[in-house]
């Protein structure tokens, strides 16, 4: 029994996988007689994950990053209007080496050479050859 106490508290507790989440909101839109329930569905990428917060990105309609970050409890991740989507697996793993490149740090600009050329003083620019 000890055991599986330990096991609940351990699923609980894990952090949740990498990947692609559905998250689906609705809103009314419209208002009197006109009103009408819509369900917005948004796909998110996970970059970062901890066991506070995950840090996501937002897929376009083909599922291609579309810049746009976010930073989500896992409460609210692992709460009803977000769904781990299994079969996006072969699509983030496609995705991930993207996702790698706008983590890394920028590489560093070279340094721009300063000339050694013989310029002559009297020359003040292009125009005085």
């Amino acid at each position: 029994m000890a055991d599986e106490k330990q096991s609940d508290g351990a699923t609980q507790s894990a952090m949740l996988p990498e990947g692609i989440y559905l998250e689906t909101k609705k809103n009314i839109i419209g208002t009197g007689s006109t009103a009408k329930v819509a369900e917005y569905r948004n796909f998110w990428a996970t970059l970062r994950v901890s066991e506070v917060f995950m840090e996501m990105i937002l897929l376009d309609d083909n599922f291609g990053l579309t810049g746009i970050k976010e930073k989500f409890p896992t409460e609210v991740v692992s709460g009803p209007n977000w769904l781990y989507v299994e079969q996006g697996e072969k699509k983030y793993r496609q995705l991930k080496q993207k996702l790698d490149q706008m983590l890394a740090p920028p590489a560093p600009k070279p340094q721009a050479k300063k000339p050694t050329g013989t310029s002559s003083p009297n020359k003040t620019g292009w125009w005085s050859k």
